[in-house]
């Protein structure tokens, strides 16, 4: 995996309304990279060149019951060592990733911070971002 580390900096949940909501409730996920820019890690064996991306996460409710932002950054270090300057004269000059590179970076943040956005939303009793799965018995079956 080229993702070395998530890093998050800031974690904003708010309520929006008070008492209960009835009826469907969708939430939306908007993963946003905000900044590319050229990275270093320390590790006890030296240090690695990589890229540092900053990235924005919202989630909205709607009807707009809460929101949640959260920031942070990832360091990534592409297959191809070579390809770092590549990736960020693109970043520099257009604001976009490679597809690839964006869905692995994507998924990390996702897996990385959706138990501890699970934790926050149970604790304001909002409903998760995400549905968990749900046993149903079919008439007939076992």
């Amino acid at each position: 995996m080229s993702i070395l580390g998530v890093n998050i900096t800031k974690i904003e949940f708010e309520k929006e309304a008070s008492g209960t909501v009835g009826g469907k409730i969708e939430v939306n996920l908007s993963p946003k990279i905000k900044e590319m820019r050229l990275g270093e890690l320390k590790t006890p064996t030296g240090k690695i060149t990589g890229i540092e991306i900053l990235f924005e996460y919202n989630i909205r409710y709607n009807p707009e019951i809460a929101r949640a932002v959260i920031k942070g950054g990832i360091f990534y270090v592409p297959p191809q060592k070579d390809k770092i300057d590549e990736l960020l004269d693109v970043w520099e000059k257009e604001k976009k990733m490679d597809p690839l590179m964006f869905a692995e970076v994507v998924n990390s943040i996702t897996h990385e911070i959706t138990p501890l956005m699970m934790a926050i939303a149970k604790e304001m009793r909002l409903p998760y971002h995400v549905p968990l799965p749900r046993v149903q018995v079919t008439p007939g079956g076992p």
